[in-house]
């Protein structure tokens, strides 16, 4: 029997292939760990789902401690109630587990091509070249001139912007290991996209996906659809890849290409979680041993190291501040050099010197990942964030909304609307920026600064007790975090007096609810 391909419970549909849950049609979003979580207990409605069984199903072995189960629970428990009781969906067994109780029906999955796609023969396969993919022409549903146009060039711009990452090839002809299906179809005010990847050795769907896209105006059309595609598409490959492994009779470089895999991998899980850094530095340490000029290694190794010291306390960050971050630049540099056609080494570099503090240089390395990809949703982000510490608030939020369009299901999409939270927080309009907190809190729920602000947010909006309820949660769920102001302070990222300014007002939140000075 195949694998169910889509769960629809309530108002809900949750797609299997695509990890895409939709609420009466519309995008519901989840951090990549509560997705998980949700497939396995509608996979098992109705039966007793033990909290070894989710912690396996969402960590593997590693060992994680038992409150990572907590947030993320409590985060698809936000996401799922509907007007009502989170239980109405999902069911605490006391110091069992957890029992998805909504009754579910279970579509089987349909025929995996496109329509009008072609069956792809392929012969042997590219253990040494990574992700290998094949891009047939784009099927328009409609049979018109402008519609045909469109499907040429959104084809020809992603053969462009999969060519540029180091860690896949596009393939004209049959040794692809994957097959990128593309239709799409002009509506009203867009274009609604559907695509899919097939396994081309056995023909098998492994990934699909759906999206109406609106023209943002950073790029043509075609442009904007085969940017917000190739991201889905290389986040996907990556971790497919990095799954199987190569084969003993693999080269040299293979075996560092594919460590490369595993750490970009471990970084697509969720952003910030300190085991899967810990982990994607291994597998790119690894990958640099193995090939000390292999471009992703080099990128994902500087990434690494600028995510981990924005983790650290005051005292290591100085400490990284003399040393691991000028290592993260020299990483980033070499990156760029060896792969100066490709938009996220750029953006690693433009990232190293945000951390850095040089802001001027963090723009200009930003820029160029976007002169290359308009539409790099992470590099607009991070520009509006840099202008945001550097205390230019009106520059700030018009690249980060653009960045939420054109990735809306990304890994860093919590972190973006924390950065947009901000912009109205600053602004003294807390109401608007609450809803942001929350969905940065859900979507990112590791993260202090997420969980500090909304809890500021709700006390200076006179919701004191919702504030302090909101903020004693996150820190009861993190294993009983200790929070102060003073230690807070240590963790600006910034001098700049508008920057400071709006941290004072959250402080003076936090004060409201009774957060201790140190």
């Amino acid at each position: 029997m195949e694998a169910p391909s889509s769960f629809a419970f309530g108002p809900f549909a949750f797609h299997a292939l695509s990890r895409r849950l939709e609420k009466q049609g519309e995008l519901v979003l989840l951090n990549s760990r509560a997705t998980e979580l949700l497939l396995l207990m509608l996979r098992r409605a109705g039966e007793l789902v033990t909290k070894d069984d989710l912690l396996h199903a969402v960590w593997g072995d590693r060992v994680v401690a038992e409150n990572n189960l907590t947030v993320h629970m409590a985060a698809l428990r936000r996401a799922l109630r509907d007007g009502g009781e989170a239980d109405n969906y999902i069911r605490t067994e006391h110091g069992r587990g957890y029992r998805f109780v909504m009754p579910v029906a279970v579509a089987q999955a349909e025929g995996s091509s496109v329509p009008g796609g072609s069956t792809v023969h392929v012969g042997r396969q590219l253990e040494a070249r990574g992700i290998s993919i094949l891009i047939p022409p784009v099927q328009s549903l409609l049979d018109d001139e402008q519609s045909q146009s469109l499907g040429v060039e959104v084809r020809r711009h992603l053969t462009v912007q999969l060519s540029r990452v180091p860690d896949a090839v596009v393939i004209g002809g049959g040794d692809a290991r994957y097959v990128l299906r593309t239709s799409i179809r002009p509506v009203e005010g867009g274009v609604q996209v559907i695509a899919m990847i097939d396994d081309a050795a056995t023909g098998a769907t492994i990934w699909a996906d759906r999206f109406q896209h609106r023209h943002i105006g950073l790029s043509p059309m075609e442009g904007e659809i085969s940017g917000r595609l190739a991201r889905a598409v290389i986040m996907e490959l990556v971790d497919r890849e990095a799954a199987q492994g190569p084969s003993e009779e693999a080269s040299h470089t293979a075996g560092a290409q594919h460590s490369a895999l595993r750490g970009w991998s471990a970084l697509n899980r969720e952003l910030w979680v300190p085991q899967d850094l810990a982990e994607a530095r291994r597998w790119f340490d690894r990958a640099l041993l193995a090939d000390p000029s292999n471009a992703s290694a080099l990128a994902g190794s500087a990434y690494t190291i600028v995510a981990e010291n924005i983790r650290a306390t005051a005292q290591s960050r100085d400490l990284a501040d003399r040393d691991e971050l000028r290592q993260a630049d020299e990483l980033a540099t070499r990156a760029v050099a060896r792969a100066p056609d490709w938009p996220r080494a750029w953006f690693c570099r433009g990232y190293v010197r945000e951390c850095q503090r040089r802001f001027d240089a963090a723009l200009i390395a930003f820029g160029r990942a976007l002169s290359l990809d308009p539409c790099d949703a992470e590099a607009l982000a991070y520009t509006g964030h840099v202008h945001f510490l550097m205390g230019r608030l009106e520059e700030m939020r018009a690249p980060i909304q653009h960045a939420l369009a054109l990735s809306p299901r990304d890994r860093g999409v919590g972190l973006w609307h924390h950065f947009l939270g901000q912009y109205d927080f600053w602004h003294g309009r807390d109401e608007l920026a609450i809803p942001h907190f929350v969905r940065a809190t859900d979507l990112a729920p590791s993260l202090v600064y997420c969980a500090t602000f909304l809890a500021a947010s709700l006390a200076l909006a006179g919701r004191i007790e919702e504030g302090r309820r909101s903020l004693d949660s996150w820190c009861e769920a993190m294993g009983g975090y200790r929070l102060t102001i003073d230690s807070l302070r240590a963790r600006v990222f910034s001098d700049d007096p508008t920057y400071l300014a709006g941290h004072e007002r959250h402080y003076r939140g936090l004060r409201l609810i009774g957060v201790a000075e140190r």
